[in-house]
């Protein structure tokens, strides 16, 4: 009796310390995130781009991007491009990108995309806000980017205005100085990515990193 005992209890337990083994090993690989590089679909693949999200998460910082739902923003904005100007309404933010740090699950940032009702005007933001040359018009201000820009995409779509925004967590510190080129950098990879995906033409969007421009 005691024989057929350890024949059951042993695969058992050969079973128990498998699974167990397994779900460490999935949890490990979890906790690790991802590089710079590499998150939200590789949009910060580009070194200077990588290099601008690592001044802001942390050199060499391993990041999750959960939140993220980048083929919906594909998805809505296809669809915006092809609705009557008189059928629209206001798009909210779809989130390209929600990074948080891996392991204390520590907010970053969010990059998110919509249609724009047209291109603001005026320069009311030039006392608090730096702004780029990319786009139709990009700002860079405290915890806070913004980049607008046209996307005219193949028939039967019609032109619309697309903003990405970036808003930095406000439990990110990384505060320095050059933190809002990095900011619209990022931002504006961002929308290089999507566009690219969309088919846009007219974009008018800079490769790497976008210089200053006056008001």
């Amino acid at each position: 009796m005691r024989t057929t005992v350890h024949k059951i209890v042993l695969p058992v337990a050969a079973l128990m310390l498998a699974a167990t083994g397994c779900t460490t090993g999935t949890d490990d690989a979890a906790a690790k995130g991802q590089p710079a590089s590499e998150v939200c679909g590789g949009f910060a693949a580009d070194p200077v781009v990588a290099a601008a999200l690592e001044a802001i998460a942390g050199k060499g910082a391993s990041l999750t991007s959960d939140g993220s739902e980048p083929e919906r923003v594909l998805t809505d904005l296809r669809k915006a491009a092809r609705t009557p100007q008189s059928g629209k309404n206001r798009l909210r933010g779809i989130p390209f990108c929600t990074l948080e740090t891996a392991g204390d699950e520590k907010n970053v940032l969010t990059i998110t995309l919509r249609e724009a009702l047209a291109v603001p005007r005026g320069d009311a933001e030039k006392e608090f806000a730096t702004f780029y040359s990319t786009g139709r018009r990009a700002t860079s201000a405290v915890l806070h980017a913004s980049l607008y820009f046209t996307c005219r995409m193949p028939a039967p779509a019609h032109e619309i205005v697309l903003v990405a925004e970036l808003d930095r967590a406000d439990e990110n510190e990384a505060d320095h100085p050059g933190i809002r080129g990095e900011q619209i950098t990022l931002a504006n990879a961002a929308a290089r990515q999507v566009a690219a995906e969309l088919g846009c033409a007219d974009a008018r969007l800079v490769e790497g990193v976008p210089a200053k421009a006056q008001p």
